[in-house]
């Protein structure tokens, strides 16, 4: 995708406005605005909303999914307690900014080729997948980040545990595989429908030991429904 120099002077202003107002307004830790600044949103969002991509709201992607407003995404790596040298497990890469956002934090920018790759993401829908693939594969991402297609919400494939797990889309209950594929100290964020109102609860899990979690809601939040056999739209 070309821009043109006009828009991309556009953007660029746009960006460090919003990182401005993200940092006067505490919003969150400084390295998660550091992150933002790295990753370019534009080459995330479809051609004809490029122009809108340092606004912080939601954008549609590809059939229903959408992503998320740059405050969400950067509140879900604070809440997650991401940093350098963690690994994360995200559920739904969708247009695969978050993986991006996940990347930038916990190589601290330096994205460059790893055996076991820090973040892993996982896809339900088979065009998102490859959409999101696509974009991280354009920009580099692939070398840190490993992207599947599958059920995330039945947990990462292979026998490993996260010290974080970011799930992008609103189920009714925290997924068993998800909790048990967290490392003790770890942290799991998620939004829930819980029944009330129209809005759902992001929460935040920590495992404290192999049988026991704490459980902390966070705040209101709107997501896109979680598919998957444990998600609100079950699939086999």
């Amino acid at each position: 995708m070309e821009i043109d120099h006009n828009l991309k002077k556009k953007l660029e202003k746009g960006k460090n406005r919003l990182a401005e107002i993200f940092l006067r307004s505490k919003l969150v830790d400084k390295k998660y605005i550091d992150a933002f600044l790295r990753v370019p949103r534009e080459f995330f969002v479809l051609e004809r909303y490029v122009k809108y991509a340092y606004v912080d709201t939601p954008l549609p992607i590809l059939k229903d999914a959408t992503i998320s407003a740059i405050s969400m995404c950067l509140l879900m790596c604070q809440h997650a307690e991401l940093d350098y040298g963690k690994t994360v497990l995200e559920i739904g890469t969708g247009s695969g900014y978050n993986a991006a956002l996940c990347a930038e934090v916990v190589t601290n920018g330096v994205i460059q080729e790893m055996k076991q790759k820090p973040v892993c993401s996982i896809e339900i829908d088979p065009a998102l997948y490859n959409f999101g693939r696509e974009n991280l594969k354009k920009l580099n991402y692939l070398r840190v980040i490993d992207v599947r297609l599958g059920d995330g919400t039945q947990g990462w494939p292979e026998d490993r545990r996260f010290d974080a797990v970011i799930v992008t889309a609103a189920g009714r209950v925290i997924p068993e595989p998800l909790k048990k594929q967290l490392k003790i100290g770890g942290v799991l964020v998620m939004p829930v429908d819980l029944g009330r109102y129209d809005w759902q609860i992001l929460l935040k899990i920590r495992r404290i030991s192999e049988d026991s979690y704490t459980k902390t809601e966070l705040e209101p939040v709107r997501f896109v429904p979680l598919k998957g056999r444990y998600g609100i739209k079950q699939v086999p």
